[in-house]
């Protein structure tokens, strides 16, 4: 799996995200480890009704889109700084 398919796999929701961050479980440095939380805060964000709908969606297509063009370091808007896998 490319890098690129994996950040946008984090992003997508639980499911993909688990199969991305399985992927990169040995190499999570490739993935960083900023996108990694900020995939698992949107499979999160996910899950709430109504509002998390409509911000899930929102920030989904951001993030894939900005992936696509190529900003491998793309920060989401709110929780963008949040790093929970970071072992610093």
């Amino acid at each position: 799996m490319s890098k690129k398919t994996g950040l946008i796999l984090l992003h997508i929701g639980f499911i993909c995200w688990l199969i991305a961050f399985l992927n990169f479980k040995d190499k999570k440095e490739e993935l960083g480890t900023r996108m990694i939380t900020q995939g698992l805060i949107l499979a999160i964000v996910w899950c709430i009704p109504c509002v998390g709908y409509v911000v899930g969606t929102i920030f989904t297509i951001m993030a894939i889109v900005n992936i696509a063009k190529g900003d491998e370091d793309y920060k989401l808007p709110i929780f963008g700084e949040v790093d929970w896998f970071n072992k610093q």
